[in-house]
């Protein structure tokens, strides 16, 4: 590529359970990510950025769809009637290409769709069913995973290995030049198509001279367990955990809390471990960073963000579960255009709706009136867009555990404004009220103090259940906000 390139390119770097708050960019104190920070200045960081659900199923339904998670038929796996936007962009002769670690995002749960290449790092390996059909696994697939059960031999490898000394250096470093190596050797780590892997994959196709292009690629690396290379964990706290602390914190405190007394120094742990895997994605993308900059001058753009972030037992749990408080919820959004600087922090509220809007307007492609988000590139012009009033984010769940459709589940439900968050749990009957301003930790449920409030969350919520089938259900909601005056 030359500086004579006129093509337009987009290039999506979705980042699993990256929290903003752990980004330099957002004001994080700890080393985690100085080249996505230094990347961020050149163009719109997004301050109240918010995912359309909890976990990867029901986020990137919203983000590939425009479309909120329980409409038009659900979201896990996709329906056929929900168009993701590769699709259109394939229509008008766009190239797409896309890489991913990530069973809830292969092509098992249709994600493939509108994608020329289409790379599925880690295909779907739950109990394979007919999702139109309640009937149980196969006589032979049963047997097939008693054995897998059996014989093991990923675990009785790793339990032989952990006793050599200074495995967990050598693993690590074969984290670093063999992915897949290392997922052989060490299940802990969740290392196939790791970021260096991938990067080389987007490096490779970013030199081949084609039509205008869309290039997607999800990272896992973030994603518990965590076990990043002992540089990278040096980088954020100082010193290195051995393998077994690793471990311990991961078996006993991460997956088992509910059966451990849990330390704040076990917190803290955990944190740094999942802050240094940041920086070892983010010591990464600055070779890709770099590669753009002496490879493309214009006419591209970068989006990274998140499909949602991780708790780190502010609400008594880890991970990524049945809740819609903001620790999960918030996610990083930062848009680059390559060759039009324009450093900016914007403040208002946008959601993974917005995405593909953007990345469709980016190519002068019409948006479709289904589309439930608008597009944020009048941002990146000095240019404003409409005021967002609230966003919608929902999981279906059953005793804290996430569902992939209504069958046998609840709906979770959180619609947030800029200073007050309701939450709605089908489950548990539970409705909840925080004041943001005064509780931005979501401590105090204040549904009874503010009846006038309340009464008009619930107005937007009754407007959302009855009409999650209508394809007009988003402008009814926004004229009742409208007409609410909601205070903010």
């Amino acid at each position: 590529m030359t500086d004579k390139q006129h093509k337009k390119i987009v290039i999506l770097l979705t980042i699993d359970v990256l929290r903003p708050d752990h980004l330099n960019c957002y004001g994080y104190k700890k080393r985690t990510s100085p080249c996505i920070s230094n990347f961020a200045k050149k163009g719109t960081i997004f301050t109240s950025a918010i995912a359309n659900g909890p976990a990867t199923a029901s986020s990137f339904s919203a983000l590939f769809t425009s479309i909120l998670p329980f409409k038009k038929g659900g979201y896990s796996p996709l329906p056929p009637q929900k168009i993701v936007f590769p699709q259109i962009l394939k229509e008008n002769e766009i190239t797409t290409f896309g890489i991913h670690n990530n069973p809830n995002l292969s092509s098992y749960f249709n994600y493939g769709k509108g994608f020329d290449t289409f790379i599925d790092g880690e295909r779907y390996r739950g109990k394979i069913r007919n999702f139109n059909s309640s009937k149980s696994l196969s006589l032979k697939n049963v047997v097939v995973q008693k054995l897998r059960k059996i014989f093991n031999y990923k675990k009785l490898l790793t339990n032989l290995l952990k006793v050599i000394p200074g495995f967990n250096k050598l693993q690590v470093f074969l984290r670093k030049i063999n992915p897949k190596l290392t997922e052989l050797l060490l299940p802990i780590t969740r290392a196939s198509y790791n970021a260096p892997y991938i990067l080389q994959k987007l490096m490779n196709n970013l030199t081949r001279n084609c039509n205008e292009k869309f290039i997607w690629a999800h990272f896992m690396d973030v994603h518990s367990p965590y076990n990043p290379p002992s540089s990278n964990l040096i980088n954020v706290r100082g010193k290195d955990f051995n393998l077994r602390t690793r471990k311990i914190l991961h078996d006993k405190v991460y997956s088992r809390f509910n059966s451990h007394l849990i330390r704040e120094e076990d917190i803290r742990n955990l944190s740094d471990l999942y802050d240094a895997e940041i920086n070892f994605v983010d010591e990464n993308l600055c070779l890709f960073f770099k590669f753009l900059q002496q490879n493309i001058k214009q006419n591209c753009l970068v989006i990274i963000t998140a499909d949602h972030g991780e708790a780190f037992y502010e609400h008594k749990t880890f991970g990524h579960h049945g809740i819609v408080y903001d620790e999960l919820l918030r996610i990083p959004l930062i848009l680059v255009e390559i060759g039009n600087q324009n450093p900016r922090k914007y403040d208002g509220l946008v959601d993974l709706l917005d995405i593909a809007p953007t990345i469709l307007d980016y190519y002068g492609i019409e948006i479709p009136e289904e589309f439930m988000g608008r597009t944020l590139l009048p941002l990146l012009r000095n240019n404003e867009i409409s005021e967002k009033k609230y966003v919608i984010s929902e999981v279906y769940k059953k005793n804290n555990h996430l569902k992939r459709d209504s069958r046998a589940s609840y709906k979770l439900i959180s619609i947030r404004m800029m200073n007050w968050k309701y939450i709605y749990d089908e489950e548990s009957e539970k409705k909840m009220l925080f004041d943001l301003e005064n509780d931005p930790g979501e401590r105090t449920n204040v549904i009874d103090e503010f009846p006038k409030i309340r009464d008009n969350f619930e107005t937007i919520l009754n407007h959302h259940l009855n009409n999650i089938e209508e394809k007009d259900e988003h402008e009814k909601i926004t004229n009742a906000v409208s007409n609410l005056k909601i205070p903010i």
